[in-house]
């Protein structure tokens, strides 16, 4: 008998070994959200993908690995796409469930009309699949993981992919617990630029363990519980409509026509990312998508923080909007 399990040596890092949230035969295990994106393509086997003109360019990398054509679309204030009403067999719609907020009811009327519906929901982590799209979800931009993304189509055609190597690039995760956000930046946006050189792969075991070990409805209830808290303070000056339901949206996103609010909470080590600044480049200048560009600061709301830390968020928005 010859044995291929490793038994004894050093003590390696200890993860819980649970459950990941998106599991079973339906579910296919990637290594980022455009990957994702380039595997739903490739299963609808389209020529022509529609994408909305407000997205990250790495969309773009998919079609362009697969030799796809692709047209942009215009979205009004509601995030409903402006011009592209239904689709032919050969071409593939996009619909980006925006910061996790997107209504439910819309989502499914602009379903009906795309035989090849992807259905974005990498800032929707907790919102169900929708029956018979391609859904996608990115639980990197959630959770404390160097990759991963996951597919969900029923009776998908899961692929056995060569899987990630994510330990190389995890140092930020540490670094971070025990130097701060500021000192493990750099080895964070390396992790992030990897990712431009485009390479579908499944997900790494590193990252799916981390996964399996999250409590994921304590994650759920703080993600709301915060944005909530929020939002009771500042929906009366928030030009974006959030009367509806959803869950646990990755960001609180609060629209507001006042320059240098990003920048304020920036000095006061509020760090809100800034989103997609190239649309400006490819959009009317009296566009909604350029509205958002200059003007949407994603506010933070997720599990790490509890309502002392919104209180600190709300006391510094409200300095700033009194000067």
């Amino acid at each position: 008998m010859t044995n291929q399990k490793e038994i004894g040596g050093y003590m390696e890092l200890e993860l819980p070994a649970g459950k990941e949230y998106y599991e079973g035969s339906s579910v296919m295990r990637l290594n980022t959200g455009r990957a994702c994106i380039y595997y739903a393509l490739k299963k609808a086997n389209v020529k022509k993908v529609y994408l909305p003109h407000y997205l990250c360019t790495s969309m773009f990398q998919a079609p362009k690995a697969l030799g796809i054509d692709v047209e942009l679309y215009y979205m009004d204030e509601q995030f409903r796409p402006k011009e592209i009403h239904s689709t032919s067999s050969e071409e593939a719609f996009l619909y980006i469930n925006y910061f996790g907020t997107g209504k439910k009811e819309d989502i499914n009327e602009i379903s009906k009309n795309h035989e090849h519906f992807l259905l974005d929901n990498t800032q929707s982590f907790y919102s169900p699949p929708l029956e018979k799209a391609y859904n996608i979800y990115s639980p990197r931009k959630f959770f404390g993981v160097s990759d991963g993304g996951y597919l969900i189509k029923g009776n998908i055609d899961i692929e056995d992919l060569p899987q990630d190597i994510s330990y190389k690039h995890a140092s930020h995760l540490f670094k971070r617990i025990e130097e701060g956000a500021n000192s493990a930046y750099k080895e964070n946006m390396d992790n992030e630029n990897r990712f431009d050189d485009f390479k579908a792969m499944g997900m790494s075991k590193l990252t799916r363990r981390i996964l399996q070990g999250i409590d994921y409805e304590k994650v759920k209830i703080k993600r709301e519980r915060n944005f909530y808290y929020l939002h009771q303070r500042l929906k009366d000056i928030n030009g974006i409509d959030l009367s509806h339901r959803f869950e646990a949206p990755m960001i609180y996103p609060f629209l507001i026509e006042k320059k240098g609010l990003r920048e304020h909470l920036v000095s006061n080590r509020i760090y809100v990312p800034t989103w997609w600044n190239d649309v400006l480049k490819r959009v009317k200048s009296d566009s909604f998508e350029a509205y958002l560009s200059s003007y949407l600061v994603p506010l933070p709301i997720d599990q790490r923080y509890s309502r002392d830390d919104m209180d600190i968020v709300l006391g510094v928005i409200d300095d700033f909007l009194r000067k």
